[in-house]
């Protein structure tokens, strides 16, 4: 053989360095990437709370500013009420945007630009102070509502997919961003509005300044896998079998193109794609059968045209995720009429003998100390459940992506179910917790079963988002994180915190804010101590929606496994009546290899 023959060996690459912000593939590494994801989650919850820390200042400017219409004027509470609903307006018109064009876009371009939105809100939000104008804060409150939007529906299935063994952990690290987040802001927003040489204009303007570098980093992110877009989330599916195999639902388009003649675009997935490993082809146990059954070649792209009405559909149709949703949002009014009214509650029931900061600092750190320790514990939960059922699934091996497409689709159900027992567990204990401060006096005692009662209930948010991303299939995921946050905020911390506030000025009427910030009549609430506990055992009494909504997503995943198991037998046992003949006949009795389980002819 000749030497010009020999094709030259190409040169090695050199080995990344593991500091390195990015992987062999040139996509940001998940130790640079989640961590970023913290940070945002943190900066726009702390955003959310600042109006909570400093409410009576705010309820001050709402009856004061210049150009707020007279029902404001005379209720600023109401007003305040209008403004947390416009936020739920951008909200809701972003997550359903967000959620639908999640399947067709590149998730890091729908983020950053949710994130620009977001920025300019927050921006308009300290200009409302310096205008003295209640419509500035109004339409910029609205505008902050499309950050959350954009990351309900991308961050967490992202971490799900690329969080490996670990994926538990990783979201729970993400989530913790919630109570700190909002526990910083009440805090924050308190101190910045009593300060004497600032104000809660210059809140807003301090973390616009100091978010404004996560936005950069974010420009600079690199994610290439799957085109950039969600796992599960594209518009193509590659489809095994013969054309019409499968039914159309009127929600799919077929393309009956070879995936060999697909395209680039739309090839197979390979461990160049997203760290999965290739699809293994269906093969026919029994053999002499082959010549009667489609050829591997048959396998077919399947074009998903996604659309509102198909996605809210799919949504809808899930009993574990609507359950789910309607629980999860009595805990979150719970959590917010606390957020709300909770430095207010403490003040209230004089277990501080100062003014207002020490309350809700004392407040702010309770919260913030629960989430940490509460979700993180929730994430080694659910890492427990995820780690038993895929190392079952696979035969005892490790698993390489237990919370993504380490799930088989077959054990969607008993995990929730699995999870959702878990969850139930936890809420009981946390009521049992919180229920004896209503008969506590001092404020060491109180604000401890506080934080166990808190903790147990954030260490309920990793499982709850898990059961949502599992309750419908992968392409849907994003839409069922949408529909949950949405769900939590139209029934949970939007008109709870309202009713909530209108009990307890019903029950401890002195103890209502007026334009100063002060309570009207501060003897008089000393004196209405017992309306004020009255009050929140209310707010207390409420989380028990949670368990009877919890209760029934529990039982709808195991209707699903039930189902799921009549599904695999009734097929075996039809095609064993039919006899042996039937088998020539064209109607073979073949199992498959997938994963060594009868899937049915």
């Amino acid at each position: 053989m000749s030497s010009s023959s020999i094709t030259p060996k190409p040169a090695e690459k050199a080995p990344l360095s593991r500091w390195s912000p990015s992987d062999a593939g040139g996509n940001t590494r998940q130790a640079y990437l989640f961590p970023l994801f913290l940070l945002i989650n943190v900066a726009v919850m702390t955003d959310r709370a600042i109006v909570a820390g400093a409410s009576n200042e705010f309820a001050a400017f709402v009856s004061s500013a210049r150009d707020s219409p007279a029902f404001a004027v005379e209720s600023p509470d109401a007003g305040i009420g209008l403004i947390q609903a416009a936020f739920i307006l951008g909200y809701s018109v972003a997550v359903l945007l967000s959620g639908h064009y999640v399947h067709k876009v590149r998730w890091k371009p729908l983020v950053l630009s949710g994130l620009c939105v977001w920025w300019l809100g927050v921006l308009g939000s300290g200009n409302a102070k310096d205008y003295g104008s209640f419509y500035v804060l109004l339409f910029s409150r609205m505008a902050t509502g499309c950050a959350e939007a954009a990351f309900t529906v991308v961050a967490p299935p992202l971490i799900q997919d690329r969080g490996g063994a670990g994926s538990g952990m990783w979201l729970s690290f993400y989530l913790t961003g919630l109570p700190v987040g909002l526990a910083l802001g009440y805090v924050y927003g308190s101190h910045m509005a009593t300060s004497d040489v600032w104000d809660w204009g210059w809140a807003f303007y301090f973390l616009n300044a100091a978010s404004l570098p996560l936005l950069v980093a974010m420009a600079f992110v690199r994610d290439g896998t799957n085109g950039g877009v969600l796992s599960g989330a594209g518009e193509f599916e590659e489809v095994a079998g013969r054309t019409g195999d499968a039914p159309d639902d009127g929600t799919t388009e077929r393309m009956t193109e070879r995936t060999a003649e697909a395209g680039d675009d739309h090839h197979a997935p390979s461990d160049d794609d997203d760290g999965r490993e290739p699809r293994e082809p269906l093969e026919p146990l029994l053999g002499g059968q082959q010549q009667q059954q489609p050829a591997a070649a048959d396998a077919r792209v399947e074009h998903r045209s996604f659309t509102l009405w198909s996605e809210t559909r799919v949504c809808l149709s899930s009993g574990v995720l609507v359950s789910l949703s309607l629980g999860w949002a009595a805990i979150m009014g719970v959590v917010a009429s606390l957020g709300t009214f909770g430095g207010a509650y403490v003040l209230a029931l004089q277990l501080f003998d100062d003014e207002k900061q020490s309350a809700a600092t004392a407040f702010g750190i309770t919260a913030a100390a629960s989430g940490v320790v509460g979700v993180p514990m929730g994430g080694k939960l659910a890492d427990g459940v995820l780690a038993r059922y895929i190392g079952q699934d696979s035969g005892g091996g490790a698993s390489t992506s237990n919370g993504g497409e380490g799930v088989d689709d077959s054990l969607r159900h008993p995990i929730a179910a699995s999870l959702m027992g878990r969850v139930w567990v936890l809420v009981l204990l946390a009521l049992l917790a919180i229920y004896p401060t209503l008969a506590i006096d001092g404020p060491a005692p109180f604000l401890a079963l506080l934080f166990v009662g808190w903790t147990l209930l954030f260490a309920t948010q990793t499982s709850i988002t898990l059961v949502a991303m599992l309750s419908v299939d992968r392409s849907h995921r994003p839409n069922a994180l949408a529909f949950l946050t949405l769900t939590s905020h139209i029934l949970g911390d939007v008109p709870l915190p309202v009713l909530l506030g209108l009990i307890k000025d019903r029950m401890a009427p002195s103890c209502s804010v007026d334009e100063s910030g002060h309570f009207s009549d501060p003897e008089g609430c000393a004196a209405e101590e017992s309306g004020v506990r009255g009050s929140l055992a209310v707010a207390y009494s409420w989380v028990i929606w949670s368990l009877l909504f919890f209760w029934l997503a529990r039982r709808a995943a195991k209707r699903k496994i039930a189902e799921g198991r009549r599904e695999e037998f009734n097929p075996l046992f039809s095609n064993k009546e039919k006899g042996g003949d039937e088998t020539e006949q064209g109607n073979p009795f073949i199992y498959y290899h997938a994963k060594f389980r009868p899937t049915g002819s």
